[in-house]
């Protein structure tokens, strides 16, 4: 008997706007929800300038390799995902799926305050993948927030 994995749809019309968080590991929920909470903290003065997010969490995810993210999650763009080292240092891993893009599947790390900078442009199409995976610091993660007047 084949191994069927579900499909995870999110709702399609608040994609334009918000990035997805896929979760991946499911050790802590208590730990998930601070990831969840520094994900989310606001950046800048207005009320918008937080990350959205919309949250893709079934245990069926758990340990998902981000190079399948793509063949259970119907998102078209980018993802993020709280795996085993989000629950330890709160970074986020972000992954592409476009694609057509050169750098389909690849990956880096976000620090929580800079989740607001990458999916507001990434969404919009405003940066690419790689214009945030070319800066990351030496330990792989992209930690240079952009002040809300500069993104668009």
């Amino acid at each position: 008997m084949s191994h069927h994995h579900p499909r995870f749809v999110p709702p399609v019309d608040e994609l334009d706007l918000w990035g997805v968080l896929i979760r991946t590991d499911y050790s802590d929920d208590a730990r998930f929800a601070r990831v969840l909470e520094d994900a989310r903290r606001q950046v800048g003065s207005g009320p918008t300038d937080r990350a959205g997010l919309l949250i893709v969490a079934d245990p069926r995810l758990a340990h998902v390799e981000p190079g399948r993210v793509a063949d259970l999650v119907e998102v078209e763009s980018f993802a993020f995902l709280a795996d085993a080292r989000s629950m330890a240092d709160s970074t986020l891993l972000v992954v592409d799926l476009y694609e057509d893009s050169d750098t389909y599947l690849q990956t880096f790390r976000v620090a929580p305050e800079a989740v607001f900078t990458v999916e507001a442009n990434l969404a919009i199409a405003n940066l690419d993948f790689d214009d945030f995976a070319s800066q990351v610091d030496d330990d792989g993660v992209y930690r240079e927030a952009i002040d809300h007047g500069d993104v668009g």
